[in-house]
């Protein structure tokens, strides 16, 4: 049989790309192991200081250019096919890294060149240990794959409980809830009883759901896996929900995110999440953590069978109190270039009924831009006379019934 046999085989179909890079690398490297894999995060591990890499001139690297953003404020490379140089415990390899697209997404292969198999295996498994926990990052699914955040991560750092207004006893409640249930794994086990956690966020939006997350999450100090989106052109929602879970187990103790969950579980995939969630499954260590806006529209199987999500936090619309000490946040921010009096706050907030934490904060935003115009005029006036207008906003977007993710 021809040692090609598999590429000629195959030759209309996508994999072949990936069988004729194998055939021709072996040729080529006459002496050498190689060896293939589909993950290797090469670049996240030379970041965390664990080997050099060096991109060959020949072949020439494909790479594209991007900004990288305020933070990094300069270009960043991005390779899709390049041959790296690797410097790594005391040895030289070389990876040939290959991407190809198909009706099915894309495809990526690496082929780790080296002097023995073993050599080859003892890296890739060093890469996949080392590169396997989000680090100082949040791991985000979406397109039907895993990708780091960093910008999130910091939004997460710098949350805080201090300002966040929530009735205090709840807060508490919340607060102490999973320290209790971070710290009690041992007694879980002696009891026989499944260490894992899942709470439901309810509520309007705009009441405080996403701070409060990102608090808690910085609190809890584990790692963080967000599922941003299950769409994709090939892959099924059931094979999306197997990589979320699967990543998940690896990293217990760890915090899975679930926001939106009315819009990520739908009638088709709603057996085999339930299955994940708490079927045979072993979950040990995981936290899952989803909110909504809409529990009307989550299944009664998932929001009511207390195994599933064992504890519902209602965030309310804010009390008169709750407005006015949010609103007396700003009045401390915004008195010395306004003239905003303490004494002026409860107005404020008595008009303000219904409102969101989101809205009031709208409510501020706008009424200094107005309150620009005319710098003289009083600001509590303003903010009172832009209430109305803010009603009518909030009309429109309830009529709209809008499913977008809010930003709290």
């Amino acid at each position: 049989m021809q040692p090609n046999f598999f590429a000629e085989i195959l030759a209309d179909n996508p994999i072949a790309f990936s069988l004729r890079a194998y055939d021709f690398l072996r040729e080529k490297n006459a002496g050498k192991a190689v060896v293939v894999c589909q993950d290797l995060e090469l670049e996240e591990f030379q970041s965390l200081g664990f080997c050099k890499l060096t991109p060959l001139e020949t072949p020439a690297p494909h790479l594209y250019k991007y900004w990288g953003g305020e933070e990094h404020d300069a270009l960043l490379d991005t390779y899709e096919q390049v041959v790296w140089s690797v410097q790594w415990n005391q040895s030289e390899l070389m990876v040939v890294q290959l991407q190809w697209e198909a009706s099915c997404g894309r495809n990526q292969r690496y082929y780790v060149v080296a002097d023995t198999e073993e050599l080859a295996d003892s890296l890739i498994l060093d890469v996949a240990r080392k590169t396997h926990s989000p680090g100082e990052s949040v791991l985000v699914f979406a397109n039907g794959y895993w990708g780091r955040n960093r910008t999130l991560y910091r939004l997460i750092r710098s949350a805080s409980f201090d300002d966040l207004i929530l009735p205090d006893k709840f807060k508490e409640d919340l607060r102490r809830d999973f320290r209790q249930f971070l710290d009690a794994e041992k007694q879980y086990l002696r009891l026989g009883i499944s260490w894992k956690r899942g709470a439901l966020l309810i509520g309007p939006p705009g009441n405080g759901k996403t701070h409060f997350l990102r608090a808690l999450i910085r609190e809890m100090g584990i790692p963080v896996l967000y599922v941003q989106s299950l769409s994709h052109h090939h892959y099924t929602p059931e094979q999306m929900w197997y990589q979320v879970f699967q990543r998940a187990r690896g990293l217990k103790p760890c915090v899975l995110i679930l926001e939106d969950l009315d819009a990520l579980v739908k009638p088709e995939n709603r057996s085999f999440f339930l299955n994940q969630l708490d079927g045979l499954q072993q979950n040990h260590g995981l936290i899952v953590l989803a909110t909504t806006n809409h529990p009307e529209r989550i299944d009664s199987a998932i929001i009511d069978r207390p195994s599933r999500f064992d504890r519902k936090y209602h965030f309310e619309l804010p009390t008169t109190d709750l407005r006015s000490r949010y609103l007396a946040l700003w009045q401390t921010k915004l008195a010395d270039e306004t003239g905003w009096r303490p004494d002026e706050v409860p107005a404020v907030a008595e008009s303000t009924a219904g409102f969101s934490f989101a809205y009031l904060k709208e409510l501020m935003i706008s009424s200094v831009m107005k309150w620009l115009e005319n710098p003289g005029s009083s600001f509590a006036a303003t903010a009172v006379e832009h209430v109305s207008q803010l009603r009518l906003q909030m009309k429109t977007d309830v009529d709209e019934n809008s499913s977008a993710i809010p930003a709290e």
